[in-house]
């Protein structure tokens, strides 16, 4: 275990030495480079946002759940508002994993008008 008497004065030692090279002209000039630990990531492709269905009047509408807590409750509460306010449109429902994958994408996509994606968490 090293002295906590010698380590202070290591310390002060270290520190004065510090304080003195600062002055001096052969002290060279220190560069430290910070990095970003986060990374970067590349996206393959992005998809803009689908053209609005002007009316959902006779539409059909799918429903997309993830199965995460609340998703259920809240497509409940979607599928009552959509259902109030347009009638004669016609609900489907559809669940998985939160990657839809390609398949599935297109299966949903020849079946319905437009589709609500419940997430939760």
């Amino acid at each position: 275990m090293i002295n906590p008497r010698f380590a202070a004065y290591a310390l002060l030692a270290g520190l004065t030495l510090s304080l003195l090279g600062m002055n001096h002209p052969a002290v060279a000039a220190v560069a430290i480079e910070v990095l970003n630990p986060r990374g970067e990531i590349e996206l393959d492709e992005v998809y803009g946002i689908s053209p609005r269905v002007p009316e959902l009047v006779g539409k059909t509408i799918g429903l997309y759940s993830n199965g995460k807590g609340g998703v259920t409750q809240f497509l409940d509460m979607v599928e009552a508002n959509i259902k109030e306010k347009y009638p004669t449109a016609t609900i489907k429902r559809y669940g998985g994993a939160f990657d839809v994958g390609d398949q599935l994408a297109k299966q949903i996509a020849g079946e319905v008008n437009a589709v609500v994606y419940g997430l939760g968490d």
